[in-house]
């Protein structure tokens, strides 16, 4: 495992903009992740957004499926990668 890199980097704009419409479309869909997220930004670019995942398997599948379609749109119009983690 890698060691921990979590350095802080100079936030942008961009950035922040990319991570609020990251985390509207998260509680849009996973209400549930409202208050309960937790964001990590490592020094290589990526931000982690971590939340308590649903125990339903589908439920869980579904949220991974459609913030990986957010993070990817995210990913081609900011180059700003994020990603969920439970």
């Amino acid at each position: 495992m890698r060691n921990a890199a979590r350095q802080p980097r100079q936030i942008t704009h961009k950035a922040n903009d990319a991570l609020t419409r990251y985390l509207t479309a998260l509680e849009e869909f996973y209400p549930a992740a409202k208050g309960a997220t937790h964001i990590s930004r490592w020094q290589d670019g990526r931000v982690i957004v971590n939340v308590p995942l649903p125990s339903d398997d589908l439920e869980r599948m579904d949220l991974f499926d459609h913030m990986a379609e957010v993070g990817t749109r995210l990913l081609l119009e900011t180059d700003e990668y994020i990603i969920i983690s439970g």
